[in-house]
């Protein structure tokens, strides 16, 4: 419905407003994208439950156990991603909102306010950048209008009108996270030391189609 009205916008040659609508367009097939990364993590931490229950903290400096420690290494980046993501959606998902204070329980509400905040950067890079706050660039915006003016037959779809300073709604740059340096990675594909000194470790030989999937995700 959202591409028809944006036609008939364009097939009145109202541009201006054609423009700041497919922002809203675009920006819902991100998040799409977004939803199946973060379904990709909820089914790999279902997979794995049993670990994150076996895990136990370990003893620091002071001869405490620290709770953050005991979230396994290789499903850092899973929980951390789970949790980030409830803080933007829970109130559209509650129940991302329940996971988040079971891990909270299991890691330390220190370890929730880390992950919610991304920082140790161990937050899944597309998730944040297809779930945050987006604006989707001016020649991305200009491609899609071409695309919806292509699919009606809008034969008087000018595209130089869109790009004419004088009349286009200014874009912002498109808003992401934090990216992790990749001098920061080590040898193997999937290793990252964080900010914090926090070594990730790559994730193993794939043990399911799961484990295959997130593989392929870090190295896309």
């Amino acid at each position: 419905m959202q591409r028809r009205g944006i036609a008939e916008l364009l097939a009145i040659e109202k541009y201006d407003g054609a423009r700041i609508r497919v922002e809203n367009c675009i920006r819902e097939d991100v998040n799409i994208e977004g939803y199946e990364v973060l379904t990709l993590f909820l089914d790999l931490l279902a997979n794995r439950v049993q670990l994150i229950a076996e895990c136990k903290p370990i003893k620091g400096a002071d001869n405490k156990k620290d709770p953050t420690s005991a979230c396994p290494p290789e499903l850092k980046e899973a929980v951390t991603s789970v949790i980030w993501a409830s803080a933007r959606l829970g109130d559209v998902v509650p129940e991302l909102s329940t996971i988040r204070k079971m891990f909270e329980t299991k890691f330390g509400k220190a370890f929730v306010e880390i992950a919610m905040s991304n920082g140790e950067y161990s937050v899944n890079q597309k998730m944040i950048e297809r779930l945050g706050m987006y604006t989707p660039p001016n020649d991305k915006c200009i491609a899609y209008l071409a695309s919806i003016a292509e699919e009606y037959q809008l034969t008087n779809f000018n595209e130089e009108k869109l790009r004419d300073p004088n009349g286009l709604v200014a874009s912002a740059v498109a808003a992401g996270g934090a990216a992790v340096d990749p001098k920061l990675k080590l040898g193997s594909p999937g290793a990252v030391v964080t900010p914090s000194g926090l070594f990730i470790p790559p994730m193993g030989a794939p043990r399911d189609a799961i484990d295959m999937r997130i593989l392929r995700l870090r190295r896309a």
